[in-house]
């Protein structure tokens, strides 16, 4: 066996350092540029306001379509296995076809975009509104929205939710 000589030795240590480097290399997650960090914002505005006035119709335009995960997830009834999780329909007569009405409020909202790909994750607050306006013992919860932009605008592909305590 011939010795390798120590310039070979180094390069090859100094390559597998590179390549080390460079597939530990986080991907940037982060990268919301200002124009879709105010559409994803404006959607949000739109869900909080669909919500509260009933607007179902503005609800599901906000949707990719009413097929995709929307439920929610709590610990006791958490699935042991692969679930069907698209239950927006029972959102839907919740929210919209019940006489009960309902004031959503967003807070620590955390948005992370790459391209055409954005996740949201938030804190909020379900109040049930009394027919005069007022509200009454509030839900708090969190949950994960994920969204695709389709075109120009971003639509809401999954919502995952819980509700504290």
């Amino acid at each position: 066996m011939k010795p390798i000589p120590a310039y070979l030795s180094i390069l090859a240590i100094s390559l597998i350092g590179a390549n080390l480097t460079v597939a530990s290399s986080p991907v940037p997650v982060s990268s919301t540029d200002n124009a879709d960090r105010q559409a994803i914002e404006a959607l949000l505005g739109n869900y909080t306001r669909c919500l509260t006035e009933r607007d179902e119709a503005g609800f599901r335009a906000l949707l990719l379509d009413e097929e995709i995960p929307f439920t929610s997830v709590q610990e006791s009834t958490a699935p042991e296995k692969s679930a069907d999780l698209r239950h927006y329909e029972n959102f839907r007569q919740a929210v919209f076809g019940g006489s009960q009405r309902y004031r959503q409020t967003f807070y620590n909202v955390r948005i992370d975009q790459h391209g055409p790909l954005a996740q949201v994750s938030l804190n909020f607050l379900t109040e049930p509104v009394t027919r005069d306006g007022k509200s009454s013992k509030s839900l708090p919860g969190w949950k994960v929205l994920q969204l695709l932009k389709i075109g120009d605008r971003w639509k809401i592909a999954s919502e995952l939710y819980t509700f504290e305590g």
